[in-house]
């Protein structure tokens, strides 16, 4: 009876002090410099427990944890990259390092907020983390260059193209040097008209901009100068979760409802509850394939603002149609309509009642009078 005795005590104590592995699945995907949250769709690590508490944390805050059973010797957590997504939008982050942990078992990931299925090809550290590489913009609006850090110290630098008085080529270079860790979401934003005007200081013989580029080693965004004088500027997070400008110029349509209660009071008739909603319908002109793919990020953006006399306006998009063609005789037109988020309606010191129609110089020709 005692060595019986013995053994069973023996077979126990290697039962319960045993150590359980556990050890994470697709360690390739996960030690990659960038982990993109849309290419992510599970995490799994395999294991002898029959459950395993599950967490995500992020500089030490726990946002996400679940206790989930095993099956077949197998954790796993489906679409991890979402829930990451969530907790970044709530934090205004880009990016960010999440400890992952399965039990006992730890790993870091650096992920990347990604909202699209991006190609194989894609490669962040190689892109901007822009809705597009080319992009309009005009003396007086912003425009964003947003990139991930490859150094403590990025470079920034500026080319310009554009003509001197006899109409000749001719460009300015500019280049600022900045750490990398002071840089808000890796996004910068730059002023349009403080670069014209520096383009022209560095080349006094260069009287006007047509275009200019921006780059940081091979990522390079180029910005095309507009003579329009009308257009609306909009600030939207984009699919890096990044906050990107985009001037858009095209034809506003402005339709403004009351609605009220009629009550009789000592015999007259009194409203109450008046509201006003304004809604603002905005066509756009012929758009390139560069700007279509902004546009389409605009209308889907979780968090869209005006930016008008040098102010932020919050708005809610609330339908838009998108017009895509490969016909040759077909032109890209996007449509959105939009209301401001708050239930007041909104004035502007600047004449912004939608863009300006172009026939704002109609009294500016000669008058003929129609029976002369």
């Amino acid at each position: 009876f005692g060595a019986t005795a013995f053994v069973f005590s023996r077979t126990t104590c290697n039962h319960y002090f045993r150590s359980m592995a556990t050890e994470f699945l697709q360690s390739s995907i996960l030690d990659r410099p960038y982990v993109l949250t849309s290419e992510l769709r599970s995490i799994a690590a395999s294991t002898d427990d029959d459950r395993l508490t599950v967490s995500l944390a992020c500089s030490g805050n726990v946002f996400f944890s679940v206790v989930i059973y095993a099956y077949n010797g197998k954790v796993e957590l489906l679409d991890p990259g979402s829930l990451v997504e969530a907790y970044f939008r709530s934090k205004g982050m880009v990016s960010g390092i999440v400890s992952v942990s399965f039990g006992s078992a730890v790993k870091d990931i650096s992920f990347l907020y990604c909202e699209y299925s991006m190609p194989d090809a894609f490669h962040p550290e190689n892109e901007l983390l822009l809705s597009s590489s080319a992009r309009r913009v005009h003396e007086g609006s912003r425009f964003t260059f947003a990139a991930l850090p490859l150094h403590s110290v990025m470079r920034i630098d500026f080319k310009a193209f554009g003509l001197d008085e006899n109409g000749i080529p001719v460009n300015a270079d500019l280049n600022f040097s900045i750490d990398a860790s002071k840089v808000y979401r890796h996004t910068y934003n730059f002023e349009t008209s403080a670069y014209v005007k520096d383009f022209i200081k560095k080349n006094p013989d260069m009287v006007k901009v047509l275009y200019f580029s921006v780059s940081n080693g091979s990522r390079q965004l180029m910005c095309y100068l507009s003579p329009s004088p009308a257009w609306l500027t909009f600030a939207f997070m984009n699919v890096f979760n990044v906050q990107e400008y985009i001037d858009i110029e095209g034809a506003v349509k402005v339709r403004s409802e009351t609605s009220r209660q009629t009550a009789r009071c000592s015999g007259d008739i009194v409203q109450y509850d008046r509201r006003t909603d304004r809604t603002y319908q905005f066509s756009t002109g012929p758009l390139p394939d560069d700007e279509v793919e902004s546009l389409a990020q605009l209308v889907s953006s979780h968090s869209v603002k005006l930016y008008a006399d040098g102010n932020y306006y919050d708005i809610v998009i609330e339908d838009h149609t998108c017009d895509v063609s490969t016909e040759d005789d077909s032109l890209s037109v996007v449509k959105f309509t939009w209301r401001f988020k708050g239930r007041r309606p909104v004035r502007f010191n600047s004449a912004l009642f939608g863009i300006q129609p172009t026939r704002r110089d109609i009294f500016s020709d000669e008058y003929s009078p129609e029976y002369e």
